[in-house]
């Protein structure tokens, strides 16, 4: 399984309803892009499973361990659709003939 990260974007709220910073005591999870395999997938991580401070290996080693927490993307959702697709018109036509 090779994992490689696309992106990551940390996310952040004020925890008293107040002005939302960028600081360490407001930071709330980050939202990672990646592939597996070819695949593109999402996951958020809670900063209560990892800080703000992780590392690339870290994140990666979390995904490893969690990876059926995460979603497939719309990108990828649109492909295994478009299969289906075909794979339902190549039926209909076997069964037309």
């Amino acid at each position: 399984m090779n994992i490689v990260i696309t992106s990551s974007k940390l996310q952040y709220k004020a925890n008293d309803g107040g002005v939302t910073r960028r600081i360490p005591e407001h930071f709330v999870k980050r939202a990672i892009m990646f592939e597996v395999d070819g695949e593109e997938r999402r996951i958020d991580i809670d900063k209560a499973a990892l800080s703000i401070s992780a590392t690339e290996d870290e994140i990666i080693a979390y995904i490893a361990d969690n990876l059926s927490e995460s979603t497939a993307t719309q990108k990828e959702l649109k492909k295994l659709q478009e299969t289906v697709d075909q794979l339902v018109l190549d039926n209909l036509m076997r069964g037309s003939l």
